[in-house]
């Protein structure tokens, strides 16, 4: 199976930019992903019953050779060489990536949730989407994502951080703009 994975890209531990950026190079060098493009960043306020500090939250947009949950795999890998642990649920995260779409797959299986089970209710994954792709649908309420987005009240804060530059993650592919971000 092949598809198009949009991934969602998080941190709030150490130095969350950096955090990131590895995050998305890890992915992007991967044999089976190609990339497609990257959103900016975007400071968010944590959706979670746990204080902790603010997020830098961005999606990827990759094609990928393989299944979805091969796919799982290999972000679950990718985050725990840049050292995530799972002690507590929800809490602060050295790195974070979420299958948050395959190309329009709905899929429930334990494990494995996808379009990811929350994304229609968080600004930290809609924003950087719709960034991406200011049409997108979600595939399995069938409805634009920006439909929800304009739903969402004003508790969830988010602002924009800042593109990351092509030269960063070492890519210049189709759909990345001279200054870096994912148009």
């Amino acid at each position: 199976m092949a598809g198009v994975a949009y991934i969602g890209v998080g941190s709030n531990v150490g130095d969350a930019f950096e955090n990131c950026l590895q995050g998305v190079i890890a992915v992007i060098g991967n044999e089976r992903a190609t990339f497609v493009a990257l959103s900016s960043l975007y400071r968010t306020s944590p959706v979670s019953p746990v204080a902790q500090s603010d997020f830098l939250n961005g999606v990827l947009k990759i094609a990928w050779r393989g299944t979805p949950r091969e796919l799982l795999s290999f972000l679950k890998k990718v985050e725990a060489g840049l050292g995530r642990t799972r002690a507590v649920r929800f809490g602060p995260r050295t790195l974070d990536l979420d299958i948050l779409f395959f190309d329009d797959l709905v899929l429930d299986t334990p494990g494995l949730i996808i379009p990811h089970p929350r994304l229609h209710q968080r600004k930290f994954a809609l924003v950087p989407c719709l960034e991406i792709d200011p049409g997108l649908i979600h595939p399995r309420f069938r409805r634009p994502l920006a439909e929800y987005l304009h739903q969402l009240g004003d508790e969830q804060k988010i602002t924009l951080f800042g593109p990351v530059p092509a030269a960063r993650i070492g890519t210049t592919a189709a759909g990345d703009t001279p200054e870096g971000g994912g148009g």
